[in-house]
């Protein structure tokens, strides 16, 4: 039951006849020689601890560099007015994705989806989906061993480090991962998987990593927002019965070709893009790095 590609899992799927997120369930008890209880109740902690992560959320913190916290509350307080255009579901979505990413650079526990740069993105899109139409644990925790698929192929055959692949494979991973997890919980089959997680990863081909003074901070917790905002998009697409022009396995292609392409300044050196702006270096400035950036404000002048 391994599998080494995103259509590999659709095949496995469709030849043993079991739904998408089984097949990965079977693949990590052979890999790691557990019972399927066992990959079930280790998923299932998985799936808590991003709960628990949320719900530990403090308004009141903020980051070391004074630059994270409290946008999470500020975006539940527009929710809670009535005025937000992106109401009900998405609206869920985006404060979430914000509290979640808020939390990692606060220092608190969350769970690392791919990793914790893009440890927003499927915590906001599963739970919003729990607590908005009402949806069982063990549901949710199968939607989570189809991203954990999704994501497992990305990993292999591209990459999930800001450092060797730019944005694109932090939170363009995660979108494509929460994708295909919300396509299951809304009765999509694996063709529908794959290309729920192929448009969100295709929307995000490109992305930098750029963040402002090295920290994981600006302008990566709003990215999260943005990402967990598309993978429902995408999941929607797909459900609506769009199917992606470009297979999910030759975007994960792409997405490679692209990270290797992007200069070292746009993957997560801060020596580039929104890292070497004036406002970046006035923060910098503040936080005692003037020198460093004010280098690196020059070179990425030079460059332009």
């Amino acid at each position: 039951m391994l599998y080494h590609s995103v259509s590999d899992l659709v095949r496995l799927a469709n030849e043993h006849q079991i739904p998408l997120w089984k097949v990965v369930l079977l693949a990590d008890v052979q890999e790691r020689q557990v019972t399927v209880e066992e990959s079930f109740e280790t998923m299932r902690q998985m799936y808590q601890a991003m709960r628990q992560a949320d719900q530990e959320y403090d308004g009141s913190i903020v980051s070391a560099s004074g630059m994270a916290g409290g946008d999470g509350e500020k975006l539940h307080a527009y929710n809670a007015s009535g005025r937000s255009l992106a109401g009900g579901y998405m609206g869920l979505v985006m404060e979430k994705a914000v509290k979640m990413g808020e939390s990692n650079a606060c220092m608190k526990r969350i769970v690392a989806a791919p990793t914790a740069g893009a440890c927003g993105v499927i915590p906001a899109v599963f739970l919003s989906y729990e607590e908005y139409c009402k949806e069982t644990e063990n549901r949710m925790v199968e939607a989570l061993f189809v991203s954990a698929g999704i994501g497992a192929v990305i990993a292999e055959n591209a990459s999930i480090a800001g450092a060797s692949g730019g944005c694109q494979a932090e939170i363009g991973s995660a979108s494509a991962m929460a994708a295909g997890g919300l396509a299951y919980l809304q009765g999509g089959d694996a063709e529908c998987i794959a290309n729920a997680a192929a448009f969100a990863l295709k929307n995000m081909l490109g992305l930098t990593c750029d963040p402002v003074c090295g920290l994981v901070e600006v302008p990566c917790i709003k990215r999260n927002s943005a990402g967990a905002v598309n993978a429902a998009v995408s999941a929607q697409m797909a459900m609506a019965g769009i199917k992606s022009a470009i297979p999910a396995d030759e975007v994960v292609d792409s997405m490679r070709r692209i990270g290797n392409a992007l200069p070292a300044a746009l993957r997560e050196t801060s020596e580039g893009g929104l890292a070497v702006t004036e406002s970046a270096r006035k923060i910098a400035e503040r936080m005692g790095k003037k020198e460093h950036i004010a280098k690196k404000t020059r070179e990425g002048n030079e460059n332009q």
